[in-house]
């Protein structure tokens, strides 16, 4: 049996809370703040002792201040028929909805193309958008599904997509999808240091991610997020910093412009120790240890009573008898 096994082993809990604020962190991506750093001194010691370890997310205060239209998916690429060539509307980046999306994307796309109309209208009834020229010099467009970026906005799907002009089909042709200004609605959790065994299906495997948190403020509002009760294996057993990755769903880093977040952790540590008074630290966990010890001694006992058992014969057992 193995020699720290004895009954003044005790199977202790220490408990330790980290308070992470980005003010005081290393910026690894700039203004974003999605990427960041900090270099403790020693929170944790390797130690023989150490059985495993376990970390939670206990709290988190985090600012709406990402935009739902940014530079991933901002840029709409756009070929009119009959040689007009091809234009890019880049829509500035920020916060919009269906109606703000079509006011911003008319002024850009008549002045791409000298004041030619775009009738560009939202369905409240659909959720989708329907397009066409219907000024002089209007042409077939074509929007550019892989030149375009905006498509899971717009409603593009993955193909390219053909309108038909004002004088050749006197009701404009809806877009296949319905649009989608959500914005991010996942907050991903990610660190390197306090990685276990979680699984993500955007990499179908064990990532680096330790929790997610419900993006469920308005634009610039504030993400308050409180313990859920649940535990992450951690892999190391020795922690001198932490890195903190904020990712969106699609796995993307995060552009919080330059505002801060707080988010605090607990980190548990369990530990195997000769008992006494004046190592008694931390929270016992030892009956579930003592239930796994007994367990193990019974089975040994009846192990050798069976096999004390074969080896008597049958005269020997009668004597018994």
């Amino acid at each position: 049996m193995d020699q720290f096994i004895n009954d003044d082993t005790h199977i202790i809990q220490d408990t330790k809370l980290l308070s992470l604020n980005s003010l005081y962190a290393t910026k690894l991506n700039g203004t974003k703040n999605s990427r960041v750093l900090f270099d403790f001194i020693n929170i944790i010691d390797k130690s023989k002792d150490h059985l495993y370890m376990t970390m939670a997310v206990q709290s988190a205060e985090i600012p709406a201040s990402y935009y739902n239209i940014n530079d991933r998916n901002n840029v709409t690429s756009i070929t009119r028929g009959g040689g007009a060539g091809t234009i890019v509307i880049t829509m500035p980046v920020g916060n919009y909805d269906a109606n703000t999306y079509v006011a911003q994307f008319k002024t850009l796309y008549e002045a791409a193309t000298s004041n030619v109309i775009l009738n560009m209208t939202f369905s409240s009834v659909t959720g989708k958008y329907s397009v066409q020229e219907t000024s002089s010099g209007q042409q077939v467009i074509t929007f550019n599904a892989a030149a375009s970026t905006s498509f899971p906005i717009i409603g593009g799907g993955t193909t390219d997509l053909t309108f038909p002009p004002f004088s050749a089909q006197a009701i404009p042709s809806p877009f296949p999808f319905i649009a989608n200004f959500l914005g991010i609605t996942k907050i991903k959790v990610c660190s390197d240091n306090l990685a276990g065994t979680n699984v993500d299906s955007s990499q179908l495997k064990t990532t680096t991610l330790i929790d997610t948190i419900s993006a469920n403020a308005g634009p610039f509002g504030l993400n308050i997020f409180n313990s859920l009760g649940r535990e992450t294996f951690m892999k190391s057993k020795r922690i001198e910093e932490i890195d903190i990755q904020l990712k969106d769903q699609d796995d993307n880093l995060i552009d919080f412009n330059n505002a801060e977040w707080c988010m605090s952790f607990i980190i548990n540590t369990h530990r195997r120790v000769a008992f006494s008074e004046d190592q008694a630290r931390g929270v016992i966990v030892n009956d579930k240890y003592k239930k796994q010890l007994r367990a193990t001694e019974l089975a040994e006992l009846r192990g050798e009573t069976e096999k004390e058992l074969e080896q008597m014969n049958f005269s020997e057992l009668d004597d018994l008898l």
